[in-house]
C-alpha cells in the first residue's frame, strides 16, 4: 500500500484508486500526459489556424511590424532597426525586446509575420506543461486533475484572446514564469535561472513580476537563489532598463509607455508626485466602479478560487496595477481581448492549483469556519474533490467563451476557416497596388495591409496615431491608402495628400489607393 493509500486508509477512507471510479479511471490516469499533449496540438492548430485566417484576410494591424521588422533589419545587416517610432530608430528603444535575438534564428527559417503568430501560439500552449507539473506536485495522488488544469488553461479566454491579438512576446514571458515557479519549488536553480531570463528579457514589465515571484520566495523561505536574488535581480534590471538604457538609446526621451498614465502627469516624476500627494483620488479612479467588470472577467472562469490563496496572488498585482492605473483612452488594457492581462495569468493559475490543493486535502484555513465541510469532504477522495472543483472552474471558462464578443474562434469556424469573398477581393485589390511599389523604396501604409507589404528598411504607419508619428509621412516615397478604414478618415487623409502638390495618384483598386511622391515635403530636399 502506498503512502497516500495508508493515510486514505487510516482516516477510513478507500483510497481514490481503489474506488470503484478510481478503478474505472486508472487508463484515463495512466494516458493523461499523453491527452494532454493532445490538447496542446489541438489548441496549437486551431489558434494558429485562426491567427492565419486573420492575417490573410487583412485582420491585423500594424503593430506586428514593431517585432517583425526589426527581425528582418538585423537579418539583412542592421541590427534591431526599426523606422515607425519617431523617437529612436532602434526596437529596443522603446522597449529592452532583447527575445528579439532568441528568436531571430527562427525567423531567419522563414521570414513572414505567420512564423512569429506559430512561435508564439508554440510558447503559449507550453504554458499548459507548466500548469500540469505544478498541479502534479501540488495534487501527487492523481493524473487526471492536473491534465484538467492544463485543459483549463488552453480554454482561458483571457490567453486566447492574447494570443489571437497579433504578435505579443508577452506570451512567452507567461510560460517562462510558470515554468520559473514550478523550477522554484523543485529546487532547480539553473533551470529557474534560465526561465527568469527568457521571461525578463521579453517586455520590461515582466521584471516588476519577477520582483514578486522573488518576495513570494521570501516570504515561503526559500533560499536566497529562489527569493533575494531574483527580486535584486529584476528590480535593478527594470531601474536600468526604464532609467538609464532606454533613455540612453532614445537620446534622452523618456520611456514611451508613460503615456498611458498621463492622468496623473505627463512625467515619471509627476505621476509620483501626483499618486503621494492625492492618493485619496488616484484610488477613487483606479478603483472606480469601472474597473472591477476587469477583475470579474479575470476570476470568473477560475471560479473566483485564486482569491483563497492571496500570496500566490503576489505575482499578479504589477500587471494588475499597471493595467488598471492606465488612462480612460487606454482602457484596452484593462480588457480581456488585448494582450496586456498575459502576464496576470501565471500567478492566477497557480493560486488557483494551490487553492485546489488546499480544499481537496482538507488544510485551507476556510475548513475552521466550517468544520463540518471538512468531515464531509474528508470522506471523499482527494482527487475526486479536486476534479470537481477543477470541472466547475471549467464549466466558468466555457460559459465566458460562448458568452464573449467578438469571438475570433466561432467566427472562424462559422467561416469553415475560409476567407470571406468581401476579403478576398481587398486583397487581391491590395496585391495589385503593391506589385507597383519598388521593393526598397520608403512606404507608408494603411495598418490592415501592413503585413502585406514586402518588409523595408522604411516603413511607415499611415495615417499616422498617437503611437506612430503622422509626420513621419515626411519620409516615404509611396503611400498606400485604405479608403474603407476608419469611416472614410483615411480617404480625407488621401485627398489632403494629392492636394498638397506633393504627390500624384499612381492607381486606385477597389478600397485602395496608391500614391507616389512627386515634390518633397517642406524642408527635405531632394
Amino acid at each position: 500500500m502506498t503512502g497516500s493509500a495508508a493515510l486514505a486508509s487510516k482516516n477510513g477512507v478507500r483510497p481514490a484508486s481503489e474506488t470503484p471510479v478510481g478503478v474505472a479511471l486508472r487508463p484515463l490516469d495512466r494516458v493523461a500526459p499523453a491527452l494532454l499533449a493532445v490538447a496542446m496540438l489541438l489548441y496549437i492548430v486551431v489558434i494558429f489556424a485562426v491567427s492565419k485566417w486573420q492575417l490573410d484576410g487583412l485582420h491585423m494591424g500594424f503593430d506586428p511590424l514593431v517585432y517583425e521588422q526589426p527581425l528582418w533589419n538585423t537579418l539583412h545587416g542592421h541590427l534591431a532597426e526599426q523606422s515607425s517610432l519617431s523617437y529612436t530608430t532602434s526596437a529596443f528603444g522603446q522597449d529592452l525586446f532583447l527575445f528579439h535575438f532568441v528568436l531571430l534564428p527562427f525567423y531567419a527559417l522563414k521570414e513572414t509575420t505567420a512564423t512569429l503568430l506559430f512561435l508564439q501560439t508554440v510558447g503559449a500552449a507550453f504554458g499548459a506543461l507548466a500548469i500540469y507539473l505544478i498541479a502534479r506536485d501540488a495534487l501527487p495522488r492523481t493524473r487526471i486533475v492536473p491534465l484538467l488544469f492544463g485543459v483549463l488553461f488552453l480554454s482561458y479566454v483571457p490567453m486566447q484572446n492574447a494570443n489571437l491579438y497579433e504578435v505579443q512576446p508577452r506570451l512567452f514571458a507567461a510560460t517562462f514564469l510558470l515554468f520559473a515557479y514550478w523550477c522554484m519549488t523543485r529546487g532547480y536553480a539553473v533551470g529557474f535561472w534560465v526561465c527568469v531570463v527568457l521571461a525578463i528579457i521579453n517586455r520590461n514589465d515582466t521584471a516588476l513580476v519577477i520582483v514578486m515571484l522573488g518576495l513570494y520566495g521570501v516570504l515561503t523561505r526559500r533560499r536566497a537563489v529562489f527569493s533575494w536574488a531574483p527580486m535584486l535581480f529584476a528590480a535593478a534590471y527594470w531601474v536600468l532598463a526604464i532609467f538609464v538604457i532606454i533613455p540612453a538609446i532614445t537620446g534622452g526621451t523618456q520611456f514611451s509607455y508613460v503615456q498611458n498614465y498621463d492622468w496623473l502627469g505627463p512625467t515619471t516624476g509627476a505621476i509620483v508626485k501626483t499618486i503621494v500627494t492625492h492618493p485619496l483620488f488616484v484610488a477613487r479612479t483606479a478603483f472606480g466602479p469601472d474597473r472591477w467588470q476587469y477583475v470579474v472577467s479575470l476570476l470568473f472562469p477560475l471560479a473566483f478560487l485564486p482569491l483563497l490563496k492571496p500570496r500566490a496572488l503576489l505575482l499578479v498585482v504589477p500587471p494588475f496595477l499597471i493595467n488598471i492605473f492606465a488612462s480612460d483612452h487606454y482602457k484596452y488594457q484593462r480588457d480581456i481581448f488585448h494582450q496586456y492581462s498575459a502576464l496576470l495569468v501565471p500567478g492566477l493559475f497557480i493560486a488557483a492549483i494551490l487553492a485546489v490543493a488546499a480544499l481537496a486535502d482538507g488544510t485551507h484555513p476556510l475548513y475552521r469556519l466550517a468544520p463540518r465541510i471538512k468531515n464531509a469532504f474528508q470522506r471523499v477522495p482527494t482527487a475526486a474533490v479536486g476534479a470537481c472543483l477543477v470541472l466547475v472552474m471549467l464549466a466558468f471558462s466555457l460559459f465566458q467563451f460562448a458568452y464573449t464578443k467578438p469571438d475570433k474562434i466561432a467566427r472562424w469556424a462559422e467561416n469553415g476557416g475560409q476567407i470571406s469573398q468581401t476579403d478576398k477581393n481587398r486583397v487581391a485589390s491590395v496585391d495589385v497596388l503593391i506589385a507597383k511599389i519598388p521593393k526598397d523604396a520608403p512606404l507608408s501604409v494603411t495598418s490592415l495591409a501592413a503585413t502585406r507589404v514586402p518588409l523595408r528598411r522604411s516603413l511607415y504607419e499611415f495615417p499616422g496615431n498617437e503611437f506612430y508619428d503622422s509626420t513621419l509621412i515626411n519620409r516615404a516615397d509611396y503611400v498606400l491608402g485604405d479608403r474603407r478604414r476608419d469611416g472614410n478618415a483615411e480617404g480625407v487623409a488621401l485627398d489632403k495628400l494629392t492636394a498638397n502638390g506633393q504627390w500624384q495618384l499612381v492607381k486606385r483598386q477597389g478600397d485602395f489607393e496608391l500614391l507616389h511622391r512627386i515634390a518633397p515635403p517642406p524642408g527635405r530636399t531632394g
